[in-house]
């Protein structure tokens, strides 16, 4: 049956606008086997990104010399999800994850029971613990802030304000602080709770997912807008630079000694490799469609970036940064992780309510299970048997045993808990 096709023009918008009507259009024509073909601006690389992250299916094609946005209404994406999302683990045994009504809840690991909840600022999106454990912070979208929870009490120390919209926070490997980008404002903030306030970077247009070198000598922020990557020293807290790498970088991983890091851009398809040494642009990897996230294995042998786009994730060899192979995986791989020895490579396939568990060694799939609706980020266990993967429209965590490849129990987080 040939689908209809629904034509909108966004040039003239503004991002919140185009944002705005393509929601709208998504839900007037939400199973209708319609398709929309929106005209964008050449590399509209804010648009795209948000689009895909929210789960839409989309893409970007030439059709006679102008750059059109295809949409399918007929996804499952995250709009107005606002459940678990973000997850991370403490070495006590605590599990922390976001979830609605302005607050974390705390679980406990070994008996899969929820502690506590924590009130945050509003709309808490992700999670960072310090290098220590003793602090976790909370980047609130809608307040604009960072919420400090001192993890002895499981309370609020301290709130300080960022930039708007604040993004993945990044904690440092080397001392207890943490870089927060904000798209909006092309700006990073320094959040450290021993200073009285925080230190502001001015870097690219459209910083994405800040990382910081295993040393904690370089912080690097890929700019979605400007298709650069800022170099931040550590030490001094300034940017130093800006390299340019391919079309639309959202995120980047380093290698374990600190030698190279690989910046997944998201327009172009590929990834950057680059030397920290002299920070310059050393490779290309070509990788599948919509390369977002890159992850690199504890033992610094493999690199691996999810595709969101042709749902599969690329693998490459360290040793000569080449592309070894991409292994399907299921709808929308919004995040993955690799247990603690590099057994295993978890994948939250958010489209279809789904993880894969996937053969490290071998780099091959061997069990899918089903889990809650849309699950994101993932957290192991102090012994990393166990996965915890947060659900975000079913509101629940689901634990895994990773190596009996069963879930063993999916654990509700919503308001009344």
């Amino acid at each position: 049956m040939d689908q209809n096709v629904h034509q909108i023009d966004l040039r003239d918008l503004p991002p919140a606008q185009q944002w705005a009507a393509l929601q709208q259009a998504y839900t007037q024509l939400q199973g209708t086997d319609t398709v929309v073909h929106a005209h964008v601006e050449d590399c509209p690389a804010r648009l795209y990104i948000a689009l895909l992250e929210s789960g839409h299916r989309v893409s970007l094609v030439r059709e006679s010399g102008h750059t059109v946005l295809i949409l399918c209404t007929n996804g499952s994406a995250r709009v107005g999800a606002i459940g678990a999302h973000s997850i991370v683990a403490h070495p006590d045994g605590r599990v922390y994850a976001t979830t609605e009504t302005d607050r974390l809840v705390v679980l406990d690991a070994a008996s899969r029971r929820v502690r506590r909840s924590i009130p945050v600022g509003r709309e808490p999106s992700h999670l960072a613990l310090s290098v220590d454990g003793r602090h976790l912070y909370v980047a609130n979208a809608a307040s604009h802030d960072v919420s400090i929870i001192d993890t002895a009490t499981d309370t609020v120390c301290r709130t300080i304000s960022t930039g708007q919209r604040p993004l993945l926070p990044c904690a440092a490997p080397d001392r207890d602080c943490a870089y927060v980008p904000s798209g909006p404002d092309g700006t990073v903030t320094v959040v450290d709770p021993t200073e009285s306030a925080p230190a502001t970077l001015t870097v690219g247009h459209l910083p994405h997912d800040l990382a910081i070198s295993p040393d904690g000598r370089w912080a690097y922020q890929p700019n979605s807008g400007s298709h650069t990557v800022t170099v931040i020293d550590t030490r001094t807290r300034r940017a130093i630079g800006e390299m340019l790498v391919g079309l639309g970088p959202g995120h980047v991983a380093f290698t374990p000694d600190s030698r190279y890091a690989y910046v997944a851009n998201t327009l172009s398809d590929d990834v950057s490799v680059i030397d920290i040494a002299s920070h310059a642009v050393v490779g290309t990897i070509p990788a599948g469609l919509a390369a977002h996230v890159p992850l690199v294995d504890h033992a610094g042998r493999f690199g691996y970036v999810a595709d969101f786009a042709s749902d599969d994730l690329a693998v490459w060899d360290i040793r000569t940064q080449c592309l070894l192979t991409r292994i399907p995986v299921g709808i929308y791989p919004h995040t993955f992780a690799l247990t603690p020895d590099d057994c295993w490579l978890v994948v939250s396939n958010t489209g279809e309510a789904s993880v894969l568990l996937i053969d490290a060694q071998r780099h091959q799939p061997v069990a899918r299970l089903s889990v809650g609706v849309a699950p994101g980020h993932i957290a192991f266990a102090p012994d990393g048997t166990c996965a915890f993967v947060a659900c975000e429209r079913s509101n629940v965590i689901a634990a895994i045993d990773v190596h009996r490849q069963r879930v063993i129990d999916l654990v509700p987080v919503g308001a009344s808990r």
